[in-house]
């Protein structure tokens, strides 16, 4: 009897392609945001970690041996891109690295048009990240899924110019800041199409921009939307799957779809069209796979692993008629200082109420 329960358990490859294809793995598979923490089992510094590909993927990969998911996501920060195109960042030694606010490399809107061409794979933090998802996918790609990483247009342009600064040059000057999309847009499709080349599965594209919290869908189909169908569109066709995480408040998943068309989306909240975890799971669930949704604060940091389970298993339930279309996370990264015992009760929820059998 034991020896066959061993043999119809799924790998974590597996049991991540049957939910993307809506079937029903052994179990709810689980992807890992357990990123920045990660580095927290060697005992390395944040910044070291941010900066180290070695050190970065080993990270990752004693998370894995500490508590079994089902799917890598290789995020180091949202400053990498930025870095890789000049904008210096901080680098914290106990917190994430962020794009310096007080020397943006964009002064002005006319300096939209001064981005000059990047070679992303082989400048900056950019290059690191491509070996992170490479040293990862040797290690464990052929059990495990393996999801590489890219922030949307909007996202490095805002770190390059003050998100403020942005905000207002989407109205103000909106043609200088879609030549500055249409600047740096090849590069990053080459930086994606490299992680795939580096063994990525799937590549995680974040448009954050796409939600009520920040712009209007005809403003972001307008500004954004475009460019990130040049770079969904590539890494189909570079042989990778097309993931989306958006952690804002009030998700476009239907102009989402209509731009990139996703296999899933990572998300922290209901689509905009939807009032409820119920109302999104009835109306988009059997459409377009879930990742996530809980609220990493909570799971990370206020909750101990008795309360983490519980709360793990409402999502379980939310997502339990989708025909096996769900995958289990955080609705954005778990928080770096967070409790890594928090992180294992995921895995313990998981496997403890998320059986398909």
């Amino acid at each position: 009897m034991v020896v066959k329960q061993f043999k119809e358990e799924m790998t974590g490859l597996e049991r991540a392609l049957a939910a993307l294809s809506y079937k029903k793995p052994d179990r709810v598979p689980v992807a890992s945001l357990v990123c920045g923490a990660s580095r927290r089992i060697l005992g390395v510094t944040y910044d070291k970690w941010a900066t180290d590909s070695e050190l970065c993927a080993e990270s990752m990969l004693q998370a894995h041996a500490l508590m079994d998911f089902d799917i890598f996501v290789t995020l180091v920060d949202l400053s990498v891109e930025a870095e890789s195109f000049g904008q210096p960042c901080i680098y914290p030694m106990e917190s994430t690295p962020y794009s310096d606010p007080n020397h943006p490399i964009l002064k002005s809107h006319e300096d939209y048009h001064k981005i000059e061409t990047v070679n992303l794979r082989e400048t900056g933090r950019t290059k690191m990240v491509i070996d992170v998802v490479n040293r990862i996918a040797k290690a464990k790609g052929k059990e495990c899924g393996v999801c590489g990483f890219v922030y949307a247009p909007l996202g490095v342009l805002g770190a390059m110019r003050g998100h403020e600064r942005m905000f207002i040059d989407c109205i103000k000057h909106r043609e200088d800041l879609i030549a500055a999309c249409e600047a740096i847009t090849p590069a990053l499709i080459d930086y994606a199409v490299a992680q795939v080349e580096a063994g990525a599965h799937a590549i995680v594209m974040d448009t954050l921009y796409a939600s009520a919290t920040i712009m209007s869908p005809k403003m972001w189909e307008a500004i954004e939307a475009p460019f990130t169908k040049r770079i969904a569109d590539a890494v189909k066709a570079a042989g990778g799957a097309l993931v989306l995480h958006n952690c804002g408040g009030g998700i476009y998943f239907d102009v989402q779809q209509k731009y990139t068309d996703p296999v899933a989306i990572s998300h922290a909240y209901p689509a905009a069209d939807c009032k409820s975890w119920e109302e999104h799971a009835a109306k988009w669930g059997k459409k377009i796979v879930s990742i996530g949704s809980m609220d990493p604060a909570k799971v990370g940091m206020t909750l101990d692993p008795q309360g983490v389970m519980e709360y793990t298993r409402e999502f379980i339930e939310y997502f339990k008629d989708c025909d096996g279309g769900f995958i289990l996370s955080t609705g954005c990264e778990f928080p770096p200082n967070g409790s890594l015992l928090n992180a294992i009760a995921i895995m313990d929820a998981a496997k403890a109420y998320g059986s398909y059998r």
